[in-house]
């Protein structure tokens, strides 16, 4: 296990670009500068969460501010960046440059001069250190960039309860190969395991979070807006997770991902977590989580019927729902139908990866629970 892992902190509470560059400057004057990262010459893959096409007022998405900061700082390093992510969805071009006009990549990339990534080529590799697989399949441009600066957005999330660094990585997975994974990885502790498998296939050489304004409540798109005020960085994916996880009121080793990370001697203990830079706010109020609670563990059939009723579920509201059938082509089980122009969920085959309510473009996805089921499954 690492016995340090430094992780870099700096105020930043706007989106002026002047700030954002200023702050992003001090930050990784902490950890040696960008030229400690990116040499002259490297291919350098920059990703953000570009989740759905959702503009950077929302919340959702990697703010565009942050994202031309940091690759005029790879520039001016000397480094070739790209911007690459692949949102939920079918992988197609298409989708691609929608979501990039609609989160402000495009624009980032006209006024840098830096490459958008629209190639949607897979490479499956041999991953022998993987503990939920063995091979991965991922985005072939990815693979084969020098090097990955992330950059995830501080974010509450209905599945995994948090999402940031570790969880930004599920982008390298392309397309409908995302579904794929949800399906065969239903129970979180598995899903935890392939977020890791990914990281540690395909590590971040290091990674910024936009904290500037995060996303409390049902995240990771139908969330609200908080007001952070922070710029975090490390080069340890894990260590960051932890103290972000910590920032928004969660106790980190309860979260799978974390734990495991521990026991697979990635993340290092609390104490060896060496924050630099400006002193963390306390939160106040915490971040407000997602209202329902899940279950992760196999019980007996005559139990899994009355479990199966105090899970949460996926609800869609026809007052807002505009019929798309994005939710039916995204669903991993295939538990959604379309009847009459909306659609119904078969929630005996719903494994409550809530896929639908993340990439619903009209929020028309909420998760809902019985009261017994709240209390019970704390």
């Amino acid at each position: 296990m690492p016995e340090h892992a430094t992780v870099a902190v700096a105020h930043c509470t706007g989106y002026e670009l002047s700030q954002v560059s200023r702050s992003l400057d001090k930050l990784l004057q902490h950890l040696g500068g960008m030229p400690g990262f990116v040499k002259p010459g490297q291919v350098v893959a920059v990703k953000p969460n570009l989740i759905a096409k959702k503009k950077p007022e929302e919340a959702a998405t990697t703010h565009p501010a942050l994202v031309e900061a940091v690759v005029r700082m790879v520039q001016q390093a000397g480094g070739r960046p790209f911007i690459i992510d692949s949102p939920g969805g079918p992988a197609s071009q298409g989708l691609l440059q929608a979501v990039y006009r609609a989160t402000g990549m495009a624009a980032v990339a006209r006024r840098t001069g830096c490459d958008l990534c629209l190639d949607t080529t897979e490479m499956t590799l041999a991953h022998p250190a993987g503990r939920a697989v063995k091979q991965l399949t991922v985005l072939k441009a990815l693979a084969e960039a020098d090097l990955i600066i992330g950059l995830p957005k501080l974010k509450t999330h209905c599945m995994t309860l948090y999402t940031g660094a570790v969880k930004l990585m599920y982008g390298a997975v392309p397309g409908l190969k995302k579904a794929q994974y949800h399906f065969n990885m239903q129970r979180l502790e598995q899903f935890s395991h392939l977020l890791i498998d990914i990281n540690t296939l395909l590590p971040s050489c290091l990674t910024i979070m936009d904290a500037v304004v995060g996303m409390e409540g049902d995240g990771p798109t139908a969330g609200s807006p908080r007001q952070v005020g922070l710029l975090l960085a490390s080069p340890s994916p894990y260590a960051l997770d932890f103290v972000g996880a910590g920032l928004i009121g969660l106790k980190p080793t309860e979260l799978p991902f974390i734990r495991l990370s521990m026991e697979r001697r990635l993340c290092p203990p609390p104490g060896g977590i060496n924050l630099v830079g400006e002193a963390l706010p306390v939160l106040v109020p915490p971040f407000r989580l997602p209202a329902h609670r899940q279950v992760d563990f196999n019980v007996p059939g005559p139990l899994k019927g009355l479990l199966r009723k105090l899970q949460p579920r996926p609800v869609f509201s026809p007052e807002l729902c505009i019929g798309c059938g994005e939710c039916r082509r995204c669903c991993p089980a295939e538990a959604i139908q379309m009847v009459e122009g909306l659609p119904r969920v078969k929630l005996a085959e719903c494994i409550r990866c809530f896929c639908c309510q993340e990439l619903c473009p009209r929020r028309a996805v909420s998760v809902q629970q019985h009261w017994l089921g709240k209390k019970l499954l704390r």
